[in-house]
């Protein structure tokens, strides 16, 4: 009889490991599978995604302080609690615990270790904030092909601050996706900045001029007026020319350019730093994304609102330069709404009445609710040096998603996506690592507490509960 007990009690174990090893086979299947999945609709939804602000950028040129600070965060927050809601009750299908005690921001199904300091979502928010309204005033001078490569920029910026912030280390691979990344983005204004010479470009102008006395435009041929015409638009040096909203070609300096473009990149630190920050703490305690994003967009409404003093820092526009301030806050958010609806709300602004800016903001914050979900769960598997895809710049091309700004890729531009592409190729190819040689992607049930500092919750400099020797504990003792 006793024989029989443990027979039984083998037998009973050898089911149970065999259990477990096809439920961890089944795991590992579905993650080496979704993944690929998941990110290859990222890239679908982010080239969408900022195509269509793009496309409202352009329209609000004049007020895009405005859009990323006071407009964008509570009305994507809106959509992020549809999607937020429809979450909760697909969970409470097999999980009758799960209810609108989810939404506390002490929820305890925040992460597996429980409830999250909201600090650690406060900071998620206030970088993305940052990026998006310092990079607002510069987006519509630089054609949308172009911030592709330059978006790219974060990996360079997210793999230096990993490397101290995180301890992450790369290897060559890395370090040549970089430097594959610097030669898409200077690639993409090479021919501009080299330019045709000077006397060409003087010559088509003066003839352009002349053409405009319809004296001098009768004794030449249509042909050859559309020539001249075609010609002079070409005809730029420096940094690629700006267009409106209803394509037409604006003079703008080269100094106003190269500042736009100086105040793009530097845009993107914080949001490199976001990225870190945010692989540090999903992975950590494995905090719920979906809890994570909705209380993130509430943390940003909160940013917006706080930062729009920025909005009052002279910018060139390219009417100008930006002359909000204090006193005419009341005015200027009249006139964005003006604007936002279609209209012009003065004789100087020209822009609005390209089309319904509120419609391509819809379209927009459906995409972009998806994008930022999408990212987040990627950031928790992988890393934060995430390359995005090259569709924007292709979608760019045609009028049906970017608008009359929309604008045939030169040879040139072609050549940086094309790097741009390779650059995401070569990164991927290998992993990151730890100091330990541990890869960083996957992540674990129970929180991957090689990223702990003053303990599981950042609060206790002793406690490391579930330290392991696969999850080395992070010799940074930084409290963020």
């Amino acid at each position: 009889m006793a024989r029989q007990v443990l027979v039984d009690e083998e037998l009973s174990q050898m089911s149970t490991e065999e259990d477990l090893e096809k439920v961890e086979e089944k795991a590992a299947w579905r993650e080496r599978y979704i993944v690929p999945l998941v990110f290859v609709g990222f890239i679908i939804i982010r080239a969408l995604d900022r195509i269509f602000l793009y496309r409202v950028q352009k329209s609000m040129a004049d007020y895009t302080a405005i859009l990323m600070s006071i407009y964008w965060p509570p009305m994507v927050q809106v959509m992020c609690f549809f999607v937020s809601l429809g979450y909760v009750f697909n969970k409470r299908r097999s999980d009758k615990s799960f209810g609108l005690s989810w939404f506390s921001p002490f929820s305890e199904r925040a992460s597996t270790q429980g409830a999250v300091p909201q600090k650690w979502i406060a900071q998620f928010a206030l970088y993305d904030q940052i990026n998006a309204i310092v990079s607002a005033p510069p987006s519509p001078f630089i054609p949308l092909v172009l911030q592709t490569p330059l978006n790219n920029l974060v990996v360079l910026f997210t793999a230096l601050i990993a490397y101290f912030y995180l301890k992450t280390r790369f290897k060559m691979v890395h370090y040549a996706g970089i430097c594959i990344i610097l030669c898409s983005c200077l690639v993409g204004v090479l021919v501009e900045l080299q330019g045709p010479a000077p006397i060409i470009c003087k010559g088509l102008h003066e003839a352009e001029a002349a053409l405009a006395n319809p004296a001098t435009a009768a004794t030449v041929s249509q042909e050859t007026r559309w020539l001249v015409a075609n010609a002079t638009d070409d005809c730029t040096t420096g940094l690629p020319p700006y267009k409106d909203a209803d394509g037409k070609i604006i003079y703008i300096s080269f100094g106003t350019l190269a500042t736009m473009y100086c105040l793009y990149i530097f845009a993107i630190v914080p949001s490199a730093f976001s990225n870190c920050y945010k692989q540090k703490k999903l992975k950590q305690v494995n905090l719920d994304v979906m809890w994570s994003f909705f209380w993130s967009g509430m943390w940003q409404v909160i940013w917006g609102f706080l930062l729009y003093p920025l909005s009052w820092v002279p910018w060139p526009t390219p009417t100008g330069y930006n002359s909000a301030g204090p006193s005419t806050l009341g005015q200027d958010l009249r006139d964005s709404w003006t604007c936002f609806m279609g209209r012009n709300p003065k004789p100087s602004v020209t822009t609005c009445d390209a089309e319904p800016a509120w419609m391509w903001f819809m379209m927009y914050l459906l995409f972009n609710v998806f994008f930022n979900l999408f990212f987040l769960w990627l950031i928790k598997r992988l890393s934060g040096s995430i390359l995005c895809g090259n569709l924007c710049g292709i979608f760019s091309q045609f009028e049906l998603f970017a608008g009359k700004s929309a604008a045939k890729l030169t040879f040139e531009q072609w050549m940086a996506l094309v790097l741009s592409s390779i650059a995401m190729w070569v990164y991927n190819i290998e992993e990151e690592v730890d100091v330990n040689g541990n890869s960083v992607y996957g992540e674990k049930e129970k929180g991957d507490h090689r990223y702990d500092t003053f303990g599981v919750m950042g609060v206790d400099p002793d406690e490391d509960e579930y330290a392991s020797d696969d999850e080395p504990t992070a010799q940074d003792h930084t409290n963020f």
